[in-house]
C-alpha cells in the first residue's frame, strides 16, 4: 500500500496531507448524515471489540481484559490513518517541491460504549478520565522526537456511517507542527520577546477587567469569545495561571466541569449544533529542542481549549480571502451564554 505524503505548499509554506490509496469520491459528495443501522454495525459499541484494531489502552473494570467488554473509554488506531507510526520521514525534494512521507500517529478516543451517549451527556468524571487518556497519549507519543506535534481534536455532528451517532475524537501526532499552531507559538513568542510577558496571560488579565466577552470563570480557568473571534460563539477555556502544556495540568476535574457546563449552554442556546473542539498545547520539546526551536516556550506559550461551532458554511469571500467574518460580535456571544445559566 502506498504511504501517505506530507506536502509543502512553497506559497504560503502550508503543509497537505495527501492520501495516496484511499480515493472514494462517494466520501467527497455525501449531502446527508447516514445513520446507523443499528448498535450491531457500529464498531464502536461494547460488545464489538473485534471489529477495530487492537485497543492500544482502555479505561475498564477490573476482572476484563484488553480487547473485551468493560470499559468506559478505549484508545485504538484509525483503522485507515492518514499518518502512520511505522518509518522514517524520508525528508526529500521533489523538483522544487518539499515532501515527507506520511509518518505519525493516528488514534481514536472512544468515549463511551453507549452509542447515542454524546459529549455533552457524559458525567463529569467521565470528561475528567477523557481528558486524563488525553494526557496519557500525548506524554506517550512525545517520547518519539520524530513527532513535532500532537493534536487532540473532536468532531460532533460531522462524521458519516454507522459510527456517526458514537462520541469520538482524535489524537493525530504529527512531524509537521499544523500551521494555525504555529502562527500561535511564533506570535507568542514575538510578544513574548517584545515584553517579556506572555500573550494568553495578559489577554486573561485584559477579559478579566472588561469582563464584557468573559462567559464563565472559577478561578482557575476561564471561559471567554476571543476579541477577533473566527466564527459565531466560538469559545476559548484557558488556565488563568501560566501553563504551556495541556498534558502537564493538575486541573482536569475542574476543566471538565467548565467544558461541560460550556457544552450544555450552546447546545441549549444554539440547538444542538455541529462543533469542533480542539486542544492547542505546547509542541514536542524533544524534537523541537533538537532543532533549537522554541526556546522560551515554557515561558511564552499558553495552552487552550478552543471549541468553534459550525452554524454555517464559510462564504465564497471567505475561502478565497482567508477573511472569516464573524456575524455575532463576540461581545454579544458571551452575554447570550451568560444568560442562559442565569
Amino acid at each position: 500500500m502506498p504511504i501517505n505524503q506530507l506536502r509543502r505548499n512553497p506559497i504560503n509554506g502550508r503543509w497537505t496531507i495527501v492520501l495516496m490509496d484511499q480515493l472514494n469520491l462517494s466520501n467527497l459528495t455525501v449531502k446527508e448524515k447516514k445513520k446507523a443501522s443499528g448498535v450491531s454495525s457500529c464498531p464502536f459499541c461494547e460488545g464489538n471489540e473485534k471489529m477495530t484494531p487492537p485497543e492500544i489502552m482502555a479505561l475498564r473494570s477490573e476482572g476484563f481484559g484488553m480487547n473485551e467488554s468493560g470499559w468506559r473509554i478505549r484508545v485504538i488506531p484509525d483503522k485507515n490513518p492518514v499518518l502512520q507510526i511505522y518509518g522514517d520521514l524520508n525528508n526529500r525534494g521533489f523538483g522544487m517541491y518539499d515532501v515527507l512521507d506520511g509518518i505519525g500517529a493516528h488514534e481514536i478516543v472512544i468515549e463511551s460504549p453507549k452509542h447515542t451517549e454524546t459529549f455533552v451527556d457524559l458525567s463529569e468524571d467521565r470528561i475528567t478520565e477523557i481528558f486524563w487518556t488525553y494526557r496519557e497519549r500525548i506524554l506517550d507519543l512525545k517520547e518519539d522526537s520524530r513527532f513535532r506535534y500532537v493534536l487532540v481534536h473532536k468532531n460532533y455532528g460531522e462524521a458519516v456511517g454507522p459510527t456517526s451517532e458514537h462520541s469520538y475524537s482524535f489524537i493525530i501526532a504529527s512531524p509537521i507542527t499544523p500551521k494555525r499552531v504555529k502562527d500561535e507559538l511564533i506570535n507568542s513568542r514575538a510578544y513574548y520577546d517584545y515584553k517579556e510577558r506572555c500573550l494568553l496571560c495578559d489577554i486573561i488579565r485584559q477579559e478579566l477587567t472588561d469582563q464584557d466577552r468573559v462567559v464563565l470563570e472559577d478561578g482557575k480557568f476561564i471561559a471567554l469569545t476571543p476579541f477577533a473571534s473566527s466564527r459565531p460563539f466560538e469559545v476559548w477555556i484557558m488556565p488563568q495561571k501560566h501553563e504551556p502544556f495541556f498534558e502537564l495540568t493538575a486541573d482536569l476535574r475542574p476543566l471538565a466541569k467548565m467544558t461541560k457546563e460550556l457544552l450544555v449552554r450552546i447546545h441549549t442556546l444554539l440547538n444542538e449544533p455541529d462543533y469542533i473542539m480542539a486542544i492547542h498545547s505546547g509542541p514536542n520539546i524533544k524534537a523541537g529542542r533538537r532543532r533549537g526551536y522554541w526556546q522560551s516556550l515554557e515561558r511564552d506559550y499558553h495552552w487552550h481549549l478552543e471549541i468553534m461551532p459550525r452554524l454555517r458554511a464559510y462564504t465564497s469571500f471567505e475561502a478565497s480571502s482567508g477573511f472569516p467574518i464573524n456575524s455575532v460580535p463576540p461581545e454579544k456571544a458571551a452575554a447570550l451564554l451568560r444568560e442562559i445559566g442565569a
